[in-house]
Order: C-alpha cells, then structure tokens, then sequence
C-alpha cells in the first residue's frame, strides 16, 4: 500500500514526532495571522467525506425572512407557531414573556410588570383594541405607545434584547388591563454566514477588523470530486463557493491546533447513499452489474490520490516535505434512510468504511469522526433517528472498543436551527442555516483533537432563543381554534390587516372593488385583492364579511333551455372551444328580457346543467368546492355542444355598503372548464374567451355586478342568460369523454372598512 501513497521518508518515529507539534484549542480560536503552517514538516491530511451535507449548503450570504410579519402577543391564549393568511402572508406568532413587578411570571393582563422578547431586534408596540386601544404604555420610562379618544394610534419604534426585562406600565384605559402585543420590524434575514457571524458577532475568527473574510494561509481546502481535476484555495468562508460545509469550522479548529501545514481533501457527492453509492469493499456487492454501486467510494479514494500525488502543485509553498493521512471525517446518512434495509445495515457499513480506508492508506489506526445526521432535532423522525443511533453505536466504545480512542462520534442534533432562524425551509439541508455547518464542523474538530490526545476545549453555546416550539403533533379542536383566533384578532385586525390593507401595492384596488369600479383588464375569476383582506377577518375568526346567497335560490327555479351544434364545427382534439357561432333561426336575441323561447327546442329545467360522456354524471367526484359545484349530480342534461340558458327572476334591491357577483358553477380546474358570457337583460355582463389556464384554476369564476350595472337590479324582475360550450379535450388524458357543468347564483358581501391613503398616512403615527 506505501506504493500507492507518498508518505515521503517518514518513519513510525518521525509520525510521533509530528503529532507533538500542536498547540491546545482553545474555545473561542484565536484570529488567523496570515502566516502558512510549518513547512518544515510534513503537511497534516484530512479526509473529508459524505453527502450533499458535506458538500455544504450553508448560505453565505442573501437570507431573506421567510416571514412577512413577526407578531409577539402578551395573550396567553394564543398558539406560538406560523399562521398562513392565504394570498396574504406568513405571519409567526409568539407568546411574549410577561412577569410581574417581582419576576414572578404570569398569564395575567396586567397594567404594570416586566416583559422579555425572545429575538433581538425592533419593535413597536400595540396596547389593547378597539374601545381599550385608548390608553398609554410607556417601556422604562419613555412612552412607546399612546392613542387618545377618537384619535390615532402613535407608535415609537425600540431596539430590545433578549434576556433582558423591561419594566412597562400602562395607564388612562377602563376596567382590566388591556393585552398587548409587539410587531417586529426589522425583518433580516436570519442563518446566512453573514448574518451569523458578521451581524450577530459569532465566530469572531471568521472576519477580520475590516469585516472582511479571514483566510487562513496554513490550511489548504481542496474540492477532490465535484471540480473537475480538482479546485481548492486558502480556507476562507468563500473557498466552497456560495455556501459552506462543515470544512470551515473543521479547518479552522485544525489549523488552529497543528503548526504544520494542513490540507483538507473534500470528496463529498449529494443524494449518495453509504450502503449503494458508497458501498466500502468490506460490505460487498449486492448488485455486481449495477455500475453505480461503490463507484463513490472508488471515485472518493480516487480524488485522494490524484491530490496527493500533485501534492506540490495543490499546497502553495509546499517543500517536499512530505505528508501525513492525518484523519478521516464522515457527514453523512440522509439516502440511507429512505431504505429498510440500508437502515439495518447502516450500522456495519460505516465500520466497513472505516477499516477499508484505513486499510487503502495503510493506516490502521487512522484517527475517524463521524457527524450524526441532526434533521429536526431532538423531534427527530424514526427513520433518521434509526440512523442516528448506528453512527452513534460506532464511535461507543463500549460497542466498539477496538475504535476506543481512535473514533468518535458527534451527535448533531444540538446544532438544528429552525425555519424561523435559516435562510430557507429546506430540511434535509438544515435550512441551509450557517451556523448549523460551522457548529457541526467546529464539533468535528475539536473531536479530532481528541483524538490525537490533543486538549481542544468546546465552544460554548450560544443561548437558544426562547419560543422555538416543538412540531405540533395533534390538530387543535374547534374549541381551541376559536379561543386562539379570540386571541388573535387584535393581532389579526390592528396588524395583519391594517398592513395589508395600508399598502399601497392593494390599498387602490381594495377601494376600486369597494367602489364597484370593472378593472382595466378583464378576469374571468372573480378573487381579487379583496380576497385576502377578508382572509384576515376569516383568520380572526370572523365571516361577516363572507360572501352569501342573495335573492332568489336560482336551483329552485325552471330555467328555459337550447342545446345545439354549431355549424362552425372545430376538431373535438381542439380546446378552448368558445367561438362565435351561428344560432338558429330566430334566437338572435335570446338574451333580451321580450324574448319568448319558441315551443320548438326550447325546454324547462333545473340547474345544474350538465353532462359526461352523454350521461347525467358529475364531471369531477373529486371536486368539492362549493362555487364549482361540478362534483354534484347535474339536474338537467346539456345536450349538445352549446347551451344557452335564461331566465326572469324578481331580483331584491342591491344594498349600500355591499357589493354583488354572479358565480358560474362549472369546472374551475385547469384544463377543464370552457369559456363563458353572461347576460343581464340583454347586456353582456361579463365574457371568457378562454376555458382556465394553467396555475390558475381553484377560483370562481363569473362576473361582478359593477356600478354600472347597478340600476339594472333596482328592485323587479331581471332576465340573466348564460351560454358555455362542452369540453372536449385534454392534453393528457386521452380519450377525454365530452363533459360540461353549468349553474348560476347571485352573491352579495358586506363590504369591509378600508382606510384611505395619504403620501403621509402610515399604520402608526411615530410620537414625537
């Protein structure tokens, strides 16, 4: 095996002597100071190894908050969590630490206390809602909130730590005290490198005093297996490209330790698994054929040796002075899990893998750290956990004592960050949360020292923010659901919904539907901004503002009916089949309230009208939205390719404060439905030429009642007409049996207060 790997001249004497030129690492690691490692011995070698984790997915850098609105409430009653408002946001709720004057803690709405926020950062301040929003807090001494009868709400923005207490009071409100609640402002975004080391000070041997990168000249990372031939720079945070792995806080505890030079050797691939991809000699072959199986493990101990043998190539100043396999690091088990019986095998594969590297190198006693997978934490799921406890098992030595002293294994799951404090909401990549990557990899380390009888002191934790809650496991019931959205609301309504319905990107279409004003741009789906105003209401636990039937119940009545096939005929392959066509003889005006149906064709029906393959079957069992309705039974069969349907209907008079539509019953999902016009005596109230296009179906589809349309509906009989055509295609399922659906109702909505906006107007005055 010497053959195949340079160790230079070294002898088993001259290996022990390397080992005693270390320094103790000490917890927080001292700033690099530019120079390169000893060259006058032999460059100490790492090994690192594993999946996309060991790749490295921690961002460096353009975190986002995944966040819309941060809420902390003093109401006990709510659930801490995120709370999805649809086509609104995502909002995260927490419960804010309240205690009395004492330091006692406690769920009771008090008028003076101490408050503690779990994040740092700013905030302003709400106190109370509605009739008890009238009132004035003060936060040590200084007034952060105050509205007086009748007027505006006044808000002063404050930096809070946490782990502190702040004193409050509030004063000039009636009856209990009011509850109140704090928005975070300042949404950063949380877990990037940058963010953790260079806002939140963490790692302080990552940046230099110019708040640049630190580079450490006496550690050397080299990527082995994605670059091609290999790429590798002076370890800085920027060596592994835009993310980091767990190399830099590995390399820097290394570099800090060893006064040699230190090469770090990555050959990591993603989506690889340690019982196929990486399957170690030892193991075995399950599939002798498949080209695929240990081909990671070839091509990891491939990259090894092409590094090593152009050694003076890769390591800047190196002086033939040879160089020492120093450890092996393994960051792996994510593929392994999704197999029973990679699962069971873990165990012994990673001791396979192991004794077979130690084994290539001619190196038995090889120091080796293994990183536990960590996804969720200690709320881990049984597969991973499974996995878990064999990396685990492997470096016990009460399992393993022939690994005593020359394995170990870290349990990663201290180092899990949740969705709230990362970049991103990908699990299997711990978020991409930074911190997670360094912690994982300064473990490492600082394990390898160990090792090497090394001294490496542990770096102390930084303190966990508070309010970071377990998954919830159970569905709260509907008593529950309505204490917190009770909780809520002052929240909901005095933040959520004030916010959205104060900015200006849907404060102008909010009015323009209030007023009842038709958009520039026609839309056959009847959402608009609107929507998710009243989502907010909904979320709050109020529907006064829900749309509801109005007049008559239009399935009751007998519609007048005509069924036909157009001359205009187009290929049943052919979709969006709403055309202009010709209809018969003395139907021009079908629409018009004087039209009298002729006895000849025309025929009496209920709504639903509607068909599939010829047959009076719903077009979707599946579908159970309550606008689309085409999951039900229809009542009447629509014949033939085009149907037109009228009626005349005494209609009540449109209320003030309201706003009204027509819905259309009939297939709303992609690639189903078909284009559309309806009619309000005789005038087109609304039109599709199209049936519902891709990514956009799920919504009612119909036609608003603007105000121009308003005098129509003064109270009297209303003739409303509608016409559609069959579907008779779909892009992928062939064949596609002819189907239709078509129904009618008439909604009104109690229209919602919506403030007005100024170049001036914000959602709280700053008191000055």
């Amino acid at each position: 095996m010497l053959s195949k790997i340079q160790i230079g001249a070294l002898t088993l004497a001259s290996l022990i002597i390397c080992g005693a030129h270390a320094a103790d690492v000490p917890a927080v690691l001292p700033d690099p100071d530019g120079k390169p490692g000893d060259s006058n011995r032999p460059v100490k070698v790492y090994i690192l190894a594993g999946q996309s984790n060991m790749v490295g997915m921690g961002n460096l850098s353009g975190a986002k908050n995944i966040y819309d609105g941060v809420y902390l409430s003093s109401d006990p009653r709510i659930t801490s969590g995120a709370l999805q408002v649809y086509r609104v946001g995502n909002y995260k709720i927490t419960k804010l630490n309240v205690f009395l004057s004492d330091g006692t803690a406690t769920t009771k709405p008090l008028g003076r206390g101490l408050l503690e926020v779990p994040q740092l950062g700013v905030y302003q301040f709400n106190c109370g809602h509605a009739e008890n929003s009238y009132n004035v807090m003060k936060l040590d001494n200084e007034v952060v909130y105050r509205r007086d009868p009748g007027g505006e709400a006044q808000k002063q923005s404050v930096s809070l730590e946490p782990g502190k207490r702040y004193p409050f009071t509030i004063s000039g409100f009636n009856g209990d005290p009011p509850r109140f609640w704090l928005e975070k402002t300042d949404l950063l975004g949380n877990g990037d490198l940058e963010a953790v080391a260079k806002r939140e000070g963490k790692f302080p041997w990552l940046v230099d005093s110019q708040g640049n990168w630190t580079v450490r000249e006496d550690v050397y990372f080299q990527e082995a297996r994605i670059a091609e031939q290999g790429k590798g720079s002076a370890l800085t945070a920027t060596s592994n490209g835009k993310s980091i792995g767990p190399e830099l806080g590995f390399g820097h505890v290394l570099g800090a330790y060893h006064d040699e030079q230190v090469l770090l050797i990555k050959t990591a691939m993603g989506n690889r698994a340690l019982g196929f991809d990486f399957r170690p000699p030892s193991s075995g072959r399950t599939d002798p054929d498949n080209k695929f199986e240990s081909l990671e493990y070839t091509l990891m101990i491939q990259g090894v040796r092409n590094t090593l043998d152009n050694i003076a190539k890769v390591v800047p100043g190196y002086k033939d002075q040879g160089y020492q396999l120093a450890g092996f690091v393994w960051f792996q088990g994510h593929k392994d899990s999704f197999t029973e019986n990679l699962i069971d095998t873990y165990e012994q594969n990673l001791v396979n893998l192991i004794d077979d590297v130690r084994r290539e190198f001619d190196a038995p006693n090889l120091p080796a750290v293994v990183a536990t997978i960590g996804f969720g934490g200690h709320n881990m799921q049984e597969k991973f956990l499974r996995i878990l406890k064999a990396q685990m098992a492997v470096g016990d030595p009460a399992q393993h004592p022939e690994y005593s002293g020359n394995v170990s294994t870290i349990d990663t799951r201290d180092y899990w960050r949740e969705v709230d404090e990362s970049p991103t909401n990908q699990d299997y990549h711990y978020h991409r949360n930074a911190e997670t990557y360094m912690l994982i990899g300064d473990s490492l380390g600082r394990a390898m020292v160990g090792l090497q009888d090394g001294h490496a002191e542990p770096l102390p934790q930084v303190a966990r923010p508070a309010g970071i809650e377990k998954r919830q496991t159970e569905e709260p019931t509907e008593h529950e659901k309505a204490v917190t959205q009770i909780a809520l609301r002052p929240t909901i309504l005095d933040g959520i919904a004030a916010s959205y319905a104060t900015n200006p990107r849907y404060n102008k279409s909010l009015l323009e539907e209030a007023a009842e004003q038709a958009p520039k741009r026609a839309n056959q789906f009847l959402r608009g901004s609107m929507y998710g105003l009243i989502n907010c209401y909904n979320a709050a636990g109020i529907d006064e503002y829900d749309w509801r039937a109005f007049g008559p119940d239009l399935d009751q009545i007998q519609w007048d009916y005509f069924s036909f096939d157009p001359p205009e005929t187009l290929p049943l392959d052919k979709g969006n089949r709403y055309r202009t066509v010709t209809y018969p003889k003395q139907m021009e005006n079908w629409t018009t309230p004087n039209f009298d149906p002729p006895s000849d064709g025309w025929k009496r029906g209920r709504q639903p009208f509607g068909q599939l393959a010829g047959k009076l079957e719903a077009v979707s069992e599946s579908c159970t939205s309550i606008f689309c309705r085409c999951g039900e039974k229809p009542n009447t069969l629509w014949e033939h390719e085009v149907l037109l349907m009228r009626g005349t209907f005494d209609i009540p008079p449109l209320k003030a404060g309201h706003r009204y539509r027509i819905v259309l019953g009939g297939a709303a999902h992609v690639n189903s439905g078909e284009g559309y016009a309806i009619f309000v005596n005789g005038k087109r109230l609304a039109e599709s030429k199209t049936g519902v296009a891709v990514r956009q179906g799920g919504q009612p589809r119909g036609a608003h009642i603007y105000a121009d349309s308003r005098n129509v509906f003064s109270g009297g009989k209303v003739t409303i007409a509608a016409t559609s055509f069959l579907r008779t295609m779909h892009p992928r399922t062939k064949p596609f049996s002819p189907r239709g659906h078509l129904s009618l109702q008439i909604q009104q909505q109690k229209l919602p207060p919506i403030p007005t906006l100024n170049q001036d107007a914000t959602d709280g005055k700053q008191i000055k």
